[in-house]
Order: C-alpha cells, then structure tokens, then sequence
C-alpha cells in the first residue's frame, strides 16, 4: 500500500505545487493521476521514488516512510516507465532489460532468462529482439521494452508517466489493451499519470483529478463519469462522455426500479385488471410485496392469460418460468445486445449475489436514458 499523509512540496518555501495529499493506494490498483498542466500530477508520483523529495507530510509505502529509504534501493525496487521511454541507445534491448538485476548483481544466465520471459510476457519475440538496438525497434516496440525493464526485479510498484503519449493512437490504444491483459497477470500496484481522460477511464481502477495541487475527487471511473463532486470535475471529464462510453452504463442506470408485480397466488381477472390500470402487458410474478426483497418467480403476458379466465387458475400456474434475466452490473451494451438476440422487449434485472428482483429494463426505460443523452448533448452545442 501507497499512502500519502498531508504531503506538500513547495519551491522556495512559497510556491505549493502539491497541497496537503491524502490519500490511499491500495496492492494490485491501478491509480490514474489525471488533471491540467502544472496540476502537480507528475510531481505526485515523482516524490514516490523520491526523484521529487515531498516538503513536508508524509509518504509510506507498507506502512514505512520512504525517507527512511536508501533512494538508491528505493528507487532500484519500484519500476519507471516514461513518455520518452529512456532505453540506453548504446545498449541492446537485452542488456537495458537486464540492467537492474546487474545492478543488483544477478548472475548473468539468471539475468538473460528474466529478459526472455519479460520480452515474451510484452509479445516481443526474445530471439527477434533481445540482441537488437533501441534505434532498431519502433516508438510502441521501445515503449514495450520499457515496461519490461520496469518490471525486471519484479517490483510491486510500477510508476508510470504518460508512458503511452507519444506514439501514434493505434499503437496507443494497442499498449493500453497489453497494459490492461499484463495487470490482469501481474498484478502490481500501479500509479499512471496522464491528461487524457479516455486514457484515466480506460485504464483506471480509480482516478485522482487534480488540480492547483490538490485532489479533487478520487474515485472509481464509473463514479467520475456518474456523480461528479462539482463543476470543475464534471467540465474536465466532459458532460457527454458517459454517453460516449455506454460500457460505463449498467443494468441498474437503466432499469425502472419499480416494475409491476403480481403475487403468485393471485388470479388471471387480477392480473388483467392491474394490467388494464397501470397501462401494461408485462407482469412480474414474485414472491411477496412491499420493501421486502423479492424472489423472481415468473411473467406473466397477454398470452399467458388467454383463456384462463376461470377463478381456479393462479399466477403460479400460467406464469412463464423460463425467461432470460441480467444482473445490476451487466453493461448497457450487453443489455441491448441481449435483448436484440432474444428478441424481447423486457428484461428483468437481478440482484448479482442475492437473486432477488431489482428492476425492469423496458424499451421505454432505455429511451429515457437516450433521451437524456441527446439533451446532454444539446446543452453542450449551446455553448458554440
């Protein structure tokens, strides 16, 4: 774990670049710092290798304050990923790998076997690559090899700063997607500074927006792009930019929390009549009412009614019980996608751990949430 505590680093005693930080980097997450330029994002993670020495405050990692730390051994066990990459061009791609466990004294077989498994772990072919030169290799090849000298003594922290800006933007998206498959493997505790908000939400477990040296909001990228904390957050991260990204969107943003439901035992002139008075073709068979949780148990349409008029018939009789649901958190894209496949225009949603019944998701409800897209959408080209 990461932890800032009060940290400030001032220039001439006056000028505060960062402001009082506190906050928590839990193993395993990948931090996004993201704000303006001159926000103190890069400053931030510097002073975690202590490249940058923090004023005042402190910064601990597992619970011990890194000025009690070597900077030498500090910074030779946390890896350094940079825009520019910083391979030694006199060196080969092997050699560069290799560096820090030689600087470590690793014996050379054992040092020339981690450099294979790294080159093969970032898809570089060791045989095709480990003799060649950086001038050799192209911008996103050298951004590859970066990474694997990064985690050459298999670091727990990875710092990484705006790693990926200066390459072209298929080769960008390309390293953002091996990024995300190599942490899937690794797992390191990784703090990324970028300006580029599609980057922070693609890549973040959680983001810290900075700015004038502090942070203004630090949390899950789902959250940034739902419940901005003010003005500044939400016109950084761009008021449309949820409704460009519809995989930040789930079941639970789009369902109507308040579906109409039927009692099992309830009779086939009930559910006509409650069909009839709340404007529906579409009942949801459940256990119990009220603000009690409740077992989905079937549905209930037109065609299920059709003929059951006599008394005898309950809900549990007629009712369908084979039909597709998805929980809260499955994905607007997978919603739509289920419900073209299934062709249905109804979807149940369920609890992902309980079972029980949430919502409903309806034609109706998924235009509502268009229609507030596009109204996103008109407010911003007021402003042209």
């Amino acid at each position: 774990m990461i932890e800032f505590k009060k940290v400030v680093k001032s220039y001439d005693n006056q000028i505060k670049v960062v402001n009082g930080l506190d906050f928590k980097i839990n193993d395993g997450e990948l931090v996004v710092l993201i704000g303006e330029s001159g926000c103190g994002k890069t400053t931030t993670m510097k002073m975690i290798n202590r490249l940058i020495e923090p004023t005042g405050g402190e910064i601990l990692i597992n619970g011990k304050n890194i000025m009690s730390i070597n900077p030498i051994e500090l910074r030779r066990n946390i890896g350094y990923v940079i825009q520019k990459v910083g391979l030694l061009p006199h060196m080969t791609v092997g050699d560069n790998i290799e560096l820090v466990p030689y600087l470590q004294k690793w014996d050379k077989k054992k040092r020339r076997a981690r450099a294979e498994e790294l080159l093969d772990l970032v898809n570089l072919e060791p045989s095709q690559y480990i003799d060649r030169y950086p001038n050799e290799l192209s911008g996103g090849q050298q951004q590859r090899v970066g990474v694997a000298r990064a985690l050459a003594v298999n670091p727990d922290i990875i710092l990484m700063d705006e790693p990926f800006s200066a390459v072209d933007p298929l080769t960008r998206d390309q390293l953002q997607e091996e990024l995300l498959k190599l942490q899937d493997e690794v797992k390191k505790t990784i703090v990324f500074v970028t300006h580029d908000m599609d980057e922070a939400l693609k890549l973040g477990d959680r983001i810290a927006v900075m700015r004038d040296g502090k942070i203004i909001q630090y949390d899950t990228p789902e959250n940034i792009l739902k419940n901005p904390v003010d003005d500044f957050v939400e016109y950084f991260v761009g008021k449309d930019r949820l409704w460009k990204s519809p995989e930040m969107l789930f079941a639970k943003d789009i369902m109507n929390k308040k579906p109409i439901m039927i009692l099992q035992d309830r009779t086939p002139a009930n559910a006509v009549e409650i069909m009839k008075e709340k404007n529906v073709e579409y009942l949801l068979v459940v256990n119990q009412v009220g603000d009690r949780p409740k077992k989905l148990l079937g549905i209930v349409t037109p065609r299920e009614l059709s003929g059951k008029g006599i008394s005898q018939y309950k809900m549990k009789d007629i009712m369908r019980t084979q039909f597709t649901t998805v929980t809260e958190k499955t994905s607007m894209v997978h919603v739509l996608q289920t419900m073209k496949d299934k062709k249905i225009k109804n979807l149940p949603v369920v609890g992902e751990e309980d079972g029980y019944l949430k919502g409903l998701i309806t034609h109706t409800s998924i235009l509502n949430i268009l229609t507030e897209a596009i109204s996103v959408y008109d407010d911003d080209r007021e402003g042209y």
